[in-house]
């Protein structure tokens, strides 16, 4: 196959698209056509979720409206089964590095190793000592002296 499973999943999660079918040049279904959100639904949703569900991210635009159901696995188009997502946790999700379980409104986020994420969970203190150099001070306040400064001229071209 031309896409993997997970990238075949992630362009049909919120994608605008239809299949009609015709026969003999006429229409005569649309087929499985609520997959993609309306306007109406998405408001709704984006007002539920108002950012990106995976906690500790506060992306607010360009949201993707993910269906915790996969649409293709029988999930409804429902807004208990849809949650707003970033670009980035969403190709997260589809790629297995996390993982987004229950209905929308008790939704459970996990990583890759199983553990639940929080959004304190993102802010997990260092396992290492840290480095045995020593800071920078930075600036210290004091006017600068400049002369002992040299600024750069070119060397003349040799003829």
């Amino acid at each position: 196959p031309v896409l993997t499973d997970a990238d075949r999943q992630y362009l049909t999660c919120d994608a605008t698209c239809e299949a009609w079918f015709h026969r003999d040049g006429q229409v005569i279904g649309a087929g499985r056509s609520t997959r993609t959100v309306n306007r109406r639904l998405r408001r709704a949703l984006e007002h539920r979720d108002r950012t990106c569900v995976v906690p500790g991210c506060g992306a607010t635009r360009a949201l993707h409206a993910h269906h915790l159901v996969h649409w293709e696995d029988g999930g409804p188009t429902e807004l208990w089964n849809l949650a707003l997502v970033c670009p980035y946790h969403h190709r997260a999700h589809h790629r297995g590095l996390i993982t987004l379980t229950g209905p929308a409104d008790q939704l459970v986020v996990t990583d890759a190793a199983g553990r639940a994420l929080t959004s304190a969970s993102l802010a997990r203190t260092p396992t290492r000592p840290p480095p045995d150099v020593t800071p920078c001070p930075g600036p210290t306040g004091e006017r600068a002296r400049w002369w002992w400064y040299q600024p750069y001229e070119p060397r003349p071209p040799d003829d």
